[in-house]
């Protein structure tokens, strides 16, 4: 064997090697990413929001306010809440109804990165009911909806098969029921977190229906106080929503100096 015989086996050699590398490494993503389709699709929600087959365009969100005669300004892209004045306008009567796609649109469409929900897919159902999916931030829901009173610790603690719950997750519902007077009569037919179904005994306890009617009447509350708003009548009828209230014409938000 002559010099440049040996010298082109050296740099064969590497060359073999980083190619087989290079094919395990390609397997490997390839393998991955079907365990990560299938988990995604054996357990809706567990690695992304469950899909409720509600489509949607920007036509839609702009019918939704065109619906209440509402002026929005451009959402911010950073900071947070706290960072803002929220400044709105004269309120008006409204009496409408809304579709599942005008509703995910408003839900999806101009909201800020603070907004404690994204990904949100909402479906109005024949029968009166309302199934959402979307995600949602741990500790808006803790400090807000159920006001501080339990932890992500002992939350985890009472529903093992959670685990360690993310910064936010992945959250399906199903329920009906209606808002009259801005007040709430819900009944909850099941909940999803992170693909990862409530148990029953959790879901229908009085103590959990006790603590939903109390977190969405709060919520109604402090909307209404801000925004002046006030909600007469919210059902849902032959898969449409339909409101009847007063809300605000308008809303700026003003970064604080």
């Amino acid at each position: 064997m002559d010099e440049n015989e040996v010298v082109e086996e050296v740099v064969e050699k590497p060359k073999k090697k980083k190619k087989s590398f290079l094919v395990r490494l390609l397997i490997f993503i390839v393998v991955l990413g079907l365990i990560i389709v299938g988990l995604g699709f054996a357990f809706p929600g567990l690695l992304w929001t469950r899909s409720l087959g509600v489509s949607y365009t920007a036509a839609d969100y702009d019918s939704m306010v065109e619906k209440l005669n509402y002026v929005k300004d451009e959402a911010p892209i950073e900071g947070l809440e706290s960072d803002y004045e929220y400044v709105f306008g004269d309120v008006v009567a409204v009496d409408v109804e809304f579709t599942s796609e005008e509703l995910t649109a408003f839900f999806n469409y101009n909201r800020p990165s603070y907004f404690a929900v994204s990904n949100v897919e909402i479906k109005l159902n024949d029968d009166g009911s309302i199934e959402a999916s979307g995600q949602i931030n741990v500790d808006y829901v803790l400090e807000e909806f159920l006001r501080g009173e339990f932890s992500i610790a002992e939350v985890e603690e009472e529903i093992p098969a959670l685990g360690i719950l993310p910064d936010k997750v992945n959250i399906y519902f199903k329920a009906s029921g209606s808002i009259t007077n801005n007040s709430v009569s819900p009944s909850v037919e099941s909940v999803s977190v992170q693909g990862v179904p409530i148990p029953s005994k959790y879901v229908n306890s009085s103590e959990a229906i006790s603590r939903v009617v109390s977190g969405i009447n709060s919520l109604i509350s402090s909307h209404n106080a801000k925004t002046g708003s006030s909600f007469e009548s919210i059902k849902v009828e032959g898969g449409v929503l339909k409101f009847k209230g007063i809300v605000p014409s308008s809303l700026e938000r003003i970064r604080i100096e």
